[in-house]
């Protein structure tokens, strides 16, 4: 490795602690340290899990990652479980589900889910780096439409999303504050909502 390959990699791992191109830029910083992610994760999965309908024909789970849905969804009896994230860990230790690698809004499905879940994903869709193939500032409010004409029409939307006040930490995620929120949710119908 080059002395400016090596430099670059530091620059970058500096970057993604305190985010000094952030600041550059004038958008919010991550707090020092990084976020949370394991942490908050293990909350919404808990919420998720304890409002997943006791019966589903079709579910789809964005963003699956290492989640614990996709598992009780197949232990609920739900007869097609589709997963879709970037990077699949459960792919290996799993049959039945089927997984699909990608961007959900580049990716082509069939309408007619029962239950779509959208865990702690959205916020980083649209957004570059780690969670998105290129910058789409509303690739979040895209998603959602699409969701929309994915579920049937009694369908049921389980939806987790960082709130506070309306921010952007790019490229890791969003923050839903009042204005964005309602955007996010337009054409939903709210049955049960929970701030933690």
């Amino acid at each position: 490795m080059s002395v400016g390959q090596s430099i670059g990699d530091l620059v970058r791992q500096a970057d993604r602690r305190v985010g000094f191109l952030a600041w550059l830029h004038g958008e919010p910083r991550p707090p020092i340290g990084g976020f949370d992610i394991k942490g908050e994760k293990a909350l919404d999965w808990g919420w998720v899990c304890v409002n997943l309908p006791s019966a589903a024909d079709r579910a789809l789970d964005i963003g699956c990652g290492e989640s614990p849905t996709v598992p009780a969804m197949l232990a609920l009896g739900y007869k097609d479980v589709v997963a879709i994230d970037l990077q699949f860990p459960l792919d290996k230790q799993l049959s039945g589900p089927r997984f699909v690698r990608g961007d959900f809004n580049e990716i082509s499905l069939e309408p007619g889910f029962d239950v779509v879940v959208a865990c702690s994903t959205v916020e980083h869709i649209g957004l570059s780096g780690r969670y998105g193939s290129g910058e789409d500032t509303d690739g979040d409010l895209r998603a959602l439409r699409k969701i929309r004409t994915l579920l049937n029409n009694d369908g049921l939307l389980i939806l987790t999303v960082p709130a506070g006040n309306d921010a952007v930490y790019k490229p890791w995620h969003r923050v839903y504050g009042p204005k964005r929120i309602r955007q996010l949710i337009e054409g939903f119908r709210v049955l049960r909502s929970r701030v933690m």
